[in-house]
């Protein structure tokens, strides 16, 4: 065997082990949002039945994960809501800042629900889906999904929770 096919042969030995060190590690946690800031809101009336309103919203959110190691220091979150007397679907896109400059960002959808009782008082729940679509630094090319549930009143203005898997 020749030089040149002893090196062919130590590189075909050597890069499956680095592929495998270097494979994205699974992650399973969870996260709750009890903080958010509306940056800007525009509704619009659509005007076919009483209440029918296009909402879009940029809001900026602070979240707290399981896993401290994934922990986003801010969250951007772009929505547009379509809704009757507060019910109605979401979806949006939404990128988080990580320590050291590094971001996450992806896309969600889901549904709301605002009651209204006899004393005027109100309260929101809210569920859906979201998944990761990329990265950047250690994150880039993160992939994974997870589920949302929300809800907020007078008493507590807003709290979520999700649950999620990702891989990076």
């Amino acid at each position: 065997m020749n030089s040149n096919a002893r090196i062919v042969a130590a590189c075909l030995t050597v890069l499956p082990v680095i592929a495998v060190a270097q494979a994205a590690e699974k992650h399973s946690m969870t996260y709750r949002k009890t903080e958010v800031q509306t940056v800007s809101r525009s509704t619009f009336e659509v005007g076919d039945v009483p209440n029918h309103n296009i909402v879009q919203e940029v809001s900026r959110h602070v979240s707290k994960f399981s896993d401290t190691r994934f922990n986003p220091t801010d969250e951007w979150v772009q929505s547009l809501t379509d809704e009757v007397d507060g019910t109605g679907t979401h979806r949006g896109q939404f990128i988080q800042f990580h320590p050291g400059g590094d971001r996450t960002y992806g896309s969600f959808e889901g549904r709301h629900a605002t009651t209204t009782k006899t004393d005027g008082s109100w309260a929101v729940k809210w569920e859906g889906t979201y998944k990761y679509l990329g990265g950047s630094g250690r994150y880039r090319g993160i992939r994974g999904e997870g589920t949302y549930t929300g809800h907020s009143t007078p008493a507590e203005p807003f709290v979520e929770e999700g649950r999620e898997t990702v891989e990076y």
